[in-house]
């Protein structure tokens, strides 16, 4: 095993009706917010009116931003940056998903420095030594995010996704509701699933040798598929959209990188390529890569996907046979295994190609160059 450090500081309060507790937390950081949100779903599902409820009752003043996209770019968390100083924000309440909490916490750091959030992004601007307090209401079960302290953020323009850290991103607070995922669409509950399972496999492809850490993520994993073929069934079903919630702030909050030296996520730099260039779905774009992934570095990790297979499928079950189940699984809960299913045809290839060779897209253990992407997106396809 690898020496650790334990650290998670956020508190996370989970169940029915949770964001009654809303208005005493937010209480203590401040009393003027900056409610942050997507496209505006919060609102037409009724959750944004709870949360300025809340608000209203702990007496805290609010200026709401609105149109975080799904995949968030820079320029919005720059823009919600300038209208938080304008209010004189003092805690920003992030109300969605995974897009929404990771814009949230570049514009905490960002609130106190004069340069754009991107240029921590691009390490261009010194670490941050302030943020401002953020609390997460949480909507979409996927990243993790609510409960670790990295965000994921792309530039249009130079066609780059790009992920930072800092301690002072972890949210104080995150508030998961599973009621409040009810209304995610089957298709963006399962690239939800999808992107957790991808987490569980990023950091079980690490080769440092930490059997507790690898034991956990198995399960993990088991557990969202059973749970996922359970709530595309009836996205209304509590245990499973519960239990689904909780898999994947799990997936990525320290739990299963114990031990380990913190994960390949050569997959996910494969990804970010096809969601900056296609503005596909993250979680859509992993189910696609990561079975092709599996496949071309099949000889290295061949006794990682057997106890992957005999602990998920059966004793008897082969390395192949988990990525068959996983490809079935996939198709199961009707997210994407191929890139034509996303309309991206061959004669895109050379564009993600093009893309993969000028953003150096790697994993921390399995190193992969122009001949290795060539390959791969050909399993892609």
């Amino acid at each position: 095993m690898e020496n650790f450090v334990a650290y998670n500081p956020t508190k996370v309060i989970f169940g029915k009706g949770c964001i009654s507790k809303l208005a005493h937390e937010v209480s203590q950081y401040g009393s003027r917010a900056l409610v942050l949100i997507g496209r505006g779903s919060v609102k037409t599902n009724g959750i944004l009116s709870q949360v300025l409820a809340q608000l209203e009752k702990a007496n805290v003043t609010y200026s709401l931003f609105e149109g975080i996209k799904s995949n968030p770019i820079y320029q919005d968390a720059d823009r919600a940056v300038a209208q938080a100083r304008a209010f004189k924000a003092e805690v920003i309440v992030a109300v969605g998903g995974g897009s929404v909490i990771d814009s949230a916490k570049a514009i905490a750091v960002g609130y106190y420095v004069e340069h754009s959030v991107w240029d921590f992004y691009i390490r261009k601007a010194p670490a941050p030594q302030r943020a401002l307090p953020i609390l997460a209401v949480l909507t979409l079960a996927a990243t993790g995010t609510e409960m670790n302290m990295f965000t994921v953020l792309q530039n249009d323009a130079t066609k780059q996704k790009v992920g930072y850290g800092s301690p002072l991103m972890y949210p104080k607070v995150s508030f998961l509701d599973p009621e409040f995922t009810y209304s995610v669409s089957a298709n963006y509950t399962a690239y939800g699933i999808a992107d957790l399972i991808s987490h569980c496999l990023e950091q079980y492809f690490d080769k440092s040798h930490s059997p507790l850490s690898d034991s956990f993520t198995i399960e993990a994993i088991r557990l969202a598929m059973e749970y996922g073929i359970k709530v595309m069934e009836n996205l209304y079903d509590y245990d499973a959209r519960a239990n689904l919630m909780w898999l994947a702030t799990v997936a990525l909050n320290g739990a299963l990188s114990a031990g380990k030296k913190g994960g390949d996520w050569g997959v996910h730099a494969i990804e970010h390529t096809l969601s900056v260039l296609f503005d596909i779905p993250h979680g859509a774009g992993l189910s696609i890569v990561y079975p092709a992934w599996l496949k071309y570095f099949y000889p290295q990790i061949e006794s990682k996907l057997t106890l992957l297979a005999q602990r998920i499928i059966s004793p008897a079950a082969k390395a192949q046979d988990f990525i068959q189940h996983l490809e079935e699984f996939y198709q199961n809960i009707q997210t994407p295994i191929r890139l034509r299913e996303v309309n991206i045809l061959p004669d895109k290839h050379n564009l993600i190609l093009d893309n993969l060779v000028q953003t150096n897209a790697n994993g921390s253990f399995f190193k992969m160059k122009k001949t290795d992407y060539e390959q791969i997106i050909q399993l892609m396809s």
